[in-house]
């Protein structure tokens, strides 16, 4: 028997269960997008005193280099890398084949020259042909190096290669171009020095490199040498005392830190650390999490806990949030400062309220700092930029609005990057280009709020100012048919927006709603206009001809044309609210009355002459129902003075309060009284009413 109680319990609570399934299946989600290894726990910073306890080694590990340390031992090898040569054998074979026949000749032609012969008096010209063309060839047996504009030092070492043999060589084993043809004028003149110019440009002509660079073979060498540099730099022992409670952090401590941390969330978190824990610790901090949002709602926001569909929403933005950080850092494509946080609190805003923005945005915040590296510094940032987003974008009225937000969401990120690195580093070299490039990506993206709180509006049918503010223009066609058909109506409703929107502003509250809602809330008299008096300019008054009740009924049924009008345009369901609640479960007054007074004695249907309901449950749809009565009763006010219409105002909403018609909605003592300062004072406007002075 309880079994079947609990199972039929069950079955009735179904708004119940799909919430349970929205949540549950929110904390899974998260939880598979989170890290399934263990972390690091500490948070240190160099130059920074150490303040936990004393800390030991918990396993053996290496020291990892630095990133500089690693730039210097690349730099190095790259300079002290060996450098590969090539030793070319036909540069000598095409040269040699006409030296001998053209040295030859040229002997020939300086015989004829005196001022020549003269030069060469102690050389003749066998011992020329002779003794040249091998110490050319010797030359070239030994190699002439090219001279190349960053050539290695005469003391570093080369690699040559000659017929696919490698040996090592110096600089100083081959000849350069110059010192050949010194050489060879040593040989003909005894001197270094060329005595003949002529005969110096002729051995020109056969003297070129046969050794040369080999840079794609020194590259690859080089390339070697840099992967074989060790990342590491000594070990520290298991049990070794790392840093002990209140020392400075230095480069070193830092050093050995950086690579215990590395070394533990590379390794333990892979191996030694149980997985299931992981989880079950992620599945309670998630829970908690999304169980701190769901109280929240309860608590604040019970109209929105109640909603299946704006829950679903709101659920879904933050795990599309934590998702997209996941694969981000994954990807390790561009920086998770580059993803655009502040489009989730700015969407909470446009459709629900800021308190429920911030509270949101600050549990995603913390839900994605399990993802990224350095959480603090990112919690910090993201939601301070998110508090600037939500309080600079007070509604989406104006596009130009988002892009001011933007501009300020950058310059707040920017501030707060660039003072978080200073306080922790204590040096302005810290400050990265790199990021605060990634933060400006970051505010640039956020644009794209706009056109997702169109799309969002279309999938879940919900109502942004974006969309309100559309239909608060006078020139849309529900409300172009309504000035047409009920002119009278019309402009009624143009003066209750007016009304509803200053009162609002007053006691706060949205009033871009109101002026939509207050435009909307009379369309139901577009087919029955001619019943309503605003609209009869005639003299001709339909009534005359129909009983009491049968008028009020039809007074009564522009409520429900009304709705039926707005859900055939599609008007939100936050607009139809104000058709709904506009008469609340008031009576129609005037025909109540005159049914009374013509039939004292007949048993009278009550309901017959009440509206429907439901009564207002806002402060926006409360203000509309006061300024909707108080506009339409100043109508038949004759000879306005200022007591009448503080009389008029003070009767109509004293009674509304005295019907009951505002037990539901959100408002204060205090916000009725600042109401009835606003009508007055506007309805004198209005009517042109001049406070007397005293006499």
């Amino acid at each position: 028997m309880p079994a079947r109680n609990i199972l039929y319990y069950l079955s009735n609570q179904h708004n119940l269960i799909v919430k349970l399934m929205i949540f549950s299946i929110s904390v899974g989600l998260i939880v598979y997008f989170l890290p399934k290894e263990g972390r690091f726990r500490f948070e240190f910073s160099q130059g920074k005193v150490w303040k936990h306890e004393e800390f030991r080694a918990p396993f053996s590990f290496a020291i990892q280099k630095s990133e500089e340390e690693l730039l210097q031992e690349t730099q190095q090898v790259e300079r002290n890398a060996r450098k590969y040569f090539r030793f070319e054998n036909l540069v000598f074979e095409e040269k040699n084949r006409d030296l001998r026949s053209d040295l030859d000749s040229f002997l020939l032609g300086i015989n004829g020259n005196d001022q020549q012969a003269a030069s060469l008096k102690n050389v003749t010209k066998s011992k020329i042909l002779e003794r040249i063309p091998k110490l050319i060839e010797t030359f070239y047996d030994q190699g002439i190096i090219q001279n190349l504009v960053d050539k290695p030092e005469a003391s570093e070492l080369l690699i040559e290669q000659r017929s696919n043999v490698l040996s090592e060589k110096s600089h100083s084993d081959y000849f350069s171009k110059p010192q050949v043809l010194n050489l060879i004028a040593l040989e003909i003149y005894g001197s270094p020095d060329w005595k003949d110019q002529e005969f110096k440009l002729f051995f020109e002509r056969f003297i070129t490199p046969n050794v040369f660079y080999d840079d794609a073979r020194t590259a690859v060498s080089i390339r070697q040498a840099i992967t074989a540099i060790s990342s590491t730099r000594g070990m520290v022992a298991d049990g070794d005392i790392i840093i002990t409670k209140g020392e400075m952090i230095t480069p070193e401590k830092f050093r050995i830190l950086s690579s215990l941390k590395n070394e533990y969330q590379a390794q333990l978190g892979a191996q030694h650390v149980s997985r299931e824990w992981i989880i079950i610790g992620q599945l309670a901090i998630v829970t908690l999490l999304l169980g701190m949002l769901l109280l929240f709602l309860i608590l604040l926001r019970k109209d929105l806990f109640e909603d299946s569909i704006k829950l679903s929403l709101l659920f879904s933005l933050v795990i599309v949030a934590v998702g997209f950080s996941s694969l981000i850092m994954n990807l390790n494509v561009v920086s998770v400062y580059a993803l655009p946080f502040c489009i989730l609190p700015i969407i909470i805003r446009a459709f629900f309220d800021t308190r429920l923005a911030l509270f949101a945005h600050i549990l995603t915040i913390l839900l994605v700092a399990f993802l990224v590296p350095n959480p603090f510094e990112f919690v910090i940032i993201q939601v301070i930029g998110g508090m600037a987003s939500i309080f600079s974008i007070v509604n989406l009225r104006k596009r130009s609005r988002l892009f001011f937000t933007i501009t300020i969401l950058l310059s707040v990120y920017v501030a707060c990057y660039c003072g978080i690195t200073l306080f922790i580093e204590g040096n302005s070299q810290a400050i990265r280009l790199q990021q605060i490039g990634w933060l400006a990506m970051s505010a640039s993206l956020t644009l794209f709020s706009y056109p997702l709180i169109y799309l969002l509006e279309k999938v879940f049918g919900f109502t942004s100012d974006v969309s309100l503010l559309e239909l608060s223009d006078t020139n849309n066609p529900l409300l172009r048919e309504l000035a047409l058909k009920a002119p009278g109506t019309f402009q009624h409703s143009l003066q209750v927006a007016n009304l509803a929107e200053a009162a609002i502003s007053k006691i706060g509250g949205n009033t871009l709603l109101v002026r939509t809602g207050a435009l909307y809330h009379d369309i139901g008299k577009m087919g029955l206009a001619r019943y309503f008096i605003e609209n009869q300019n005639t003299g001709v008054n339909p009534h005359d001809e129909l009983g009491f009740d049968e008028s009020a009924r039809l007074i009564i049924s522009h409520v429900k044309q009304g709705l039926q009008i707005g859900r055939k345009y599609n008007l939100p369901d936050k607009v139809l609210d104000f058709i709904r609640t506009h008469h609340g479960t008031s009576r129609v007054q005037y025909f109540y009355r005159s049914f009374l007074k013509s039939y004292p004695n007949a048993d009278i249907d009550e309901s017959a002459f009440r509206y429907p309901g439901p009564i207002p449950f806002s402060r926006e749809t409360a203000v509309v129902m006061m300024a909707d009565a108080v506009e339409a009763t100043s109508r038949s006010l004759k000879n306005v003075t200022s007591e009448k219409i503080d009389e008029l105002v003070e009767n109509i909403i004293n009674q509304q309060i005295a019907d009951n018609q505002f037990i539901n909605a959100d408002v204060t003592f205090k916000d009725v009284t600042a109401i009835k300062k606003i009508f007055k004072r506007m309805l004198m406007n209005i009517y042109h009413v001049r406070l007397e002075y005293p006499k």
